[in-house]
């Protein structure tokens, strides 16, 4: 028991580890751009090189858990330590290096949590990203502070060192045995089972792609709508971040009265309404509550698709595609989105597709009482 709670709790801090490299672009982008006198172009190469690392990764990600995770955190330690010796242009291979190995490890994680305890899963999970979403705020302090006392450099050395000491632990340490459910062999079943990846992989493609698509471009539409407001927009990324962690963290206490199902769907209704509080706000304070309410509301989606998602993807290891999509949402939603706003001059009718997206997640959960049920019995499921 006392191996298995270290295990555990050195697992959650991971999970915060990759929460801060996830967010890392966003405060980095600029010192970068300063200093290598980038383009908006060559900047968002940098970004795109981590997605694109993110969705290889998440490819092979679900194949073997703890390889899964030992290369992911290799493949960090790597791309980190690497940032210290390359120059503009070389600086996209460790993007793209760190980017595979956040791709490997943040589904191995939650795939670990997810099989090694079946009966809270939903809760597990959501405190998991809770625990990921505190590593994303203390990202851009990480870097502030780094970039004031000491040199982003130095923190780059600091998070390879700790990527490694990680990678020694968990190659180490007494592993808690997984046994992965097994998967049925009639062609019933596999029709069904493919029915089921599909879904999964559109929810999770929708879900990251707005999450995204507000962590990229709040601030810019509230300094836009609200010009003389330039803390408020510098600020509204931070509570919206705030607020996700929060959601998370009381979702795993909201849990233990409301049935999973129940919960998804009066999150999306609830987020999409934030949207419309974000869309038509006449004042800077109704922005910035429609945003908190957003990030309240979006918190538990995405641990819930994971938990209804974790019996089909456990027993089919090679279903990394459903997990690839989720950060190939990441790029394209916010990119189409910029797309859209350019097109009407106009970044309001750009943030109508991340609402048109919360519409599809809502839509699509008056499937979930029968897939809850599917996904129940498919990581149940024991050969005969």
């Amino acid at each position: 028991m006392p191996a298995t709670f270290v295990f555990f709790a050195v697992l959650y801090l991971a999970f915060a580890f990759t929460g801060v490299l996830t967010a890392l672009p966003g405060p980095l982008l600029p010192l970068l751009a300063k200093k290598w006198l980038l383009t908006d172009a060559q900047a968002g190469s940098i970004v795109g090189a981590q997605f694109l690392g993110n969705v290889l990764g998440s490819f092979f990600a679900s194949r073997n858990l703890r390889t899964s995770l030992l290369l992911g955190l290799t493949l960090i330690a790597t791309g980190t330590g690497l940032f210290m010796f390359l120059s503009w242009p070389g600086l996209r291979i460790s993007f793209l290096c760190f980017g595979m190995g956040l791709g490997f490890s943040i589904p191995a994680i939650n795939f670990t949590v997810a099989a090694m305890v079946p009966e809270r899963r939903a809760i597990s999970l959501n405190l998991l990203n809770c625990v990921w979403g505190l590593g994303a705020i203390a990202s851009p302090v990480l870097v502030l502070v780094a970039h004031r006392f000491a040199s982003v450099e130095k923190l780059l050395a600091i998070l390879s060192l700790s990527a490694a000491l990680l990678l020694i632990f968990f190659a180490s340490w007494p592993r808690p045995e997984i046994v992965p459910p097994a998967p049925a062999q009639n062609g019933r079943t596999l029709a069904h089972a493919t029915r089921l990846l599909l879904f999964f992989g559109i929810t999770f493609f929708l879900y990251v792609g707005t999450e995204t698509c507000v962590a990229s471009w709040i601030g810019i539409y509230t300094q836009r709508t609200f010009p003389g407001s330039h803390l408020l927009g510098f600020s509204v990324l931070t509570y919206f971040w705030v607020a996700l962690a929060l959601g998370r963290g009381a979702s795993a206490y909201v849990l233990r009265w409301v049935r999973e199902r129940m919960l998804y769907s009066a999150s999306a209704a609830t987020a999409l309404v934030a949207f419309c509080v974000i869309l038509g706000g006449k004042s800077p304070a109704s922005v910035v509550g429609g945003t908190v309410l957003c990030g309240l509301a979006m918190a538990p989606i995405f641990p819930l698709l994971l938990s209804f998602a974790s019996g089909p993807l456990l027993s089919r290891p090679h279903s990394g595609w459903v997990l690839a999509c989720a950060p190939l949402g990441g790029a394209l939603l916010p990119w189409a989105t910029g797309q859209i706003s350019t097109s009407y001059s106009a970044l309001h009718s750009g943030l109508l597709l991340p609402a048109a997206a919360i519409f599809l997640l809502l839509a699509m959960g008056l499937s979930l009482p029968y897939l809850h049920l599917a996904a129940a019995r498919e990581a149940e499921h024991k050969p005969q």
